[in-house]
């Protein structure tokens, strides 16, 4: 294991096909949903054969989850389709960390991002690839998480006053497009590499609902590891992510005083709902 990292590959077992799709998805209690998450990147359909899709799977620092992993290539056997790169974490990193880490394994021409408590809809990488095709300029696309999208496209302002944001788990970005890689912080980090993505071009929002959470994960307020226990954390995290913002030179400083007002008013507004929710789950 060199710098904390130990990486493995498995080879597709459908020939020789080229990676055009790296499907990225960090890892972490995830034993219980990670086997969902695999099996709707293996039943995508409509993607033409010279189409290669590759997973990379970020373990992060538990041995349980890499078990979880192993468990699962080794129930498919010769019926499983993509290669999959399982990247270890030694210590936990979160999210960022460690989409950051299993980033620099990805050789796909597109980056898909998919969390290990969600699924995908069959169609999700054909549509999205093929609308990308159809469209060489634009740089990133997303689409409906339980939901179809109302507007068009996510702009980098909407982002900013709390508009429409798209799911980890809908997002695809073309990377020769694209001169970042995943922000490595543990809160926000999904919000701030999508700022930096719509400063250069605007999300384009696909009108499909095509992916949504796995029937084995608990409700996020049920599960205590799910970020949505976490809202003072997040928020703060947002917070962080503006002043990095600030500090690239992508937002103005004049930006700030609002901005920090309006993340206090949302968190007080997000607090008092889940208030709301637990009160009526006592009471049921």
């Amino acid at each position: 294991m060199a710098n904390g990292v130990e990486v493995t590959r498995w080879p597709g077992l459908m020939g020789a096909t080229a990676v055009e799709i790296s499907v990225l998805i960090p890892c972490w209690h995830g034993e219980l949903t990670i086997g969902g998450a695999l099996d709707s990147v293996e039943a995508q359909q409509g993607l033409p054969e010279h189409v290669g899709v590759e997973v990379v799977v970020v373990v992060d620092g538990r041995q349980e989850d890499q078990q979880a992993v192993c468990r699962w290539i080794d129930s498919k056997g010769s019926s499983r389709r993509w290669a999959i790169t399982m990247v270890c974490l030694k210590q936990n990193r979160g999210a960022g960390g460690a989409r950051k880490a299993g980033y620099r394994h990805c050789s796909g021409a597109f980056l898909a991002l998919l969390d290990d408590d969600d699924v995908w809809h069959p169609s999700k990488l054909a549509l999205q690839w093929g609308w990308h095709q159809a469209n060489p300029e634009r740089l990133a696309s997303g689409h409906g998480y339980n939901t179809i999208p109302k507007g068009h496209e996510v702009s980098f302002t909407r982002l900013l006053i709390g508009g429409y944001r798209p799911h980890n788990s809908t997002v695809m970005i073309r990377r020769a497009l694209w001169p970042y890689e995943p922000e490595p912080f543990r809160f926000s980090e999904d919000w701030l590499m999508l700022a930096m993505v719509a400063k250069i071009q605007p999300l384009a929002m696909l009108p499909y609902d095509l992916a949504s959470r796995s029937a084995a994960a608990p409700a996020p307020l049920a599960d205590r590891y799910s970020l949505s226990r976490q809202r003072l954390k997040l928020r703060l995290g947002s917070i962080r992510a503006i002043g990095v913002l600030i500090r690239r030179g992508e937002l103005n400083l004049i930006w700030l005083p609002p901005l920090l007002a309006w993340n206090l008013l949302l968190a007080v507004r997000r607090w008092l709902l889940d208030c709301w929710v637990v009160a009526r789950s006592d009471a049921g």
